[in-house]
């Protein structure tokens, strides 16, 4: 009899990052170990790539109506038949599918396939990609306010497991929720590592990949290499990632390239000498695990997961966020250093060995989870 697994993750249809990544990682993983995966996703780019790479993937509803606070609580029966007719439809599609165990990644699908999956005797897994902290949880605690995520709370209770990327984003959640199905498993990386040794890092380069938007530092990070390349001309930034380009190449100085989407993050990462990530917030993000598993020179923000993947002045740069003085600092106190800054990348290669190999976490701490078929509760 198949295993099969629904990999649940609906966002809006033109988004695409980290946390839609992912999903092929998981099924690519799961695959590997004897289940059939099915990707249910409303973006268009993850169905695109779910499809070029051979797996199961089926276009989701999508409610574009996303803001439900404040006045449009007086809404909230509008968007309570929304979830009945998505809960239908998920009915109907593990009726037809018939799988073990899903696995649901987004806010609607939280209550809707949740409760579908419930009445079926369905396993239920449920995965954060930071979005309880961003959103979903905004106000929960407040009377009269958030009835959505205080119906996901509820709907968190018949949950067997909640997997939460990292411990900054359990404590977080467990402000609101104390129910004892919450468990880390940290995001990772699959080791690639050999497969790009063969390309040399250009002396003096930074790069940046990521989504190019205000909340991932872009402007800090044009500020602060206007500086660095006032003192040292050679120094290159090449970003890649799609978003709001046009906008910061208006900041942009000499010695900046937006390549935009790249299908090869590693190899862009093998060719640059300093990996940066100047975010406002982050889960734990996707392209610092590559950076670290390419044992590149890293510098990072200093907020919410990013220290549980780099330790400050051993592993890697930690800086201020909104602080272009201090990045700037750090970039070029990695031109300066170099002994000492290759001695941090080899640390963070050695600690993604340790902490963050993909295919380790995925089976000493995840398969159990898939595989596990006792009763719900």
């Amino acid at each position: 009899m198949e295993k099969r697994v629904l990999l649940i993750r609906n966002i809006v249809p033109d988004f695409y990052g980290g946390g839609e990544t992912y999903q092929l990682k998981l099924a690519e993983q799961l695959k590997k170990d004897g289940f059939k995966p099915y990707i249910v996703t409303s973006s268009k780019k993850l169905f695109e790539e779910g499809r070029r790479l051979g797996f199961n993937v089926i276009k989701a509803p999508y409610n574009f109506q996303q803001n439900w606070s404040g006045a449009r609580n007086l809404l909230f029966p509008k968007y309570f038949m929304w979830q009945k007719s998505l809960e239908k439809w998920y009915g109907e599609l593990f009726d037809k599918i018939k799988p073990i165990t899903v696995n649901i990644q987004s806010r609607d699908d939280f209550i809707a396939a949740t409760l579908a999956a419930k009445e079926r005797g369905i396993k239920i897994l449920w995965t954060d990609h930071m979005d309880f902290r961003s959103w979903v949880m905004e106000n929960v605690t407040v009377p009269y306010k958030n009835l959505i995520g205080k119906w996901i709370l509820k709907c968190a209770e018949k949950v067997n497991t909640i997997i939460m990327i990292s411990d900054y984003e359990k404590n977080a959640f467990c402000e609101y929720y104390d129910g004892g199905n919450v468990v880390v498993i940290k995001n990772g990386a699959v080791d690639e590592k050999k497969e790009h040794m063969a390309i040399k890092a250009v002396p003096h380069s930074f790069v940046f990949v990521g989504r190019v938007v205000d909340y991932k530092g872009i402007a800090e990070l044009l500020m602060a290499f206007s500086k660095v390349r006032g003192k040292y001309p050679k120094a290159v930034l090449n970003i890649y990632g799609a978003g709001e380009i046009d906008e910061f190449k208006k900041i942009a100085g000499e010695g900046v390239v937006f390549h935009g989407e790249t299908k090869e993050p590693l190899k862009a990462l093998a060719e640059n000498d300093v990996f940066v990530l100047p975010s406002y917030r982050e889960g734990l993000s996707l392209s610092l695990l590559d950076a670290a598993m390419m044992g590149k020179k890293i510098i990072a923000s200093d907020v919410d997961g990013n220290p549980e993947v780099i330790e400050n002045k051993v592993s890697g740069l930690l800086v201020p966020a909104k602080s272009a003085e201090k990045l700037a600092e750090a970039m070029m106190w990695m031109i300066e250093n170099p002994r000492e800054a290759s001695k941090m990348a080899q640390k963070a290669r050695k600690q993604y060995e340790e902490k963050f190999d993909f295919e380790k976490i995925f089976a000493e701490k995840m398969l159990p989870l898939y595989n596990n078929r006792k009763e719900l509760k």
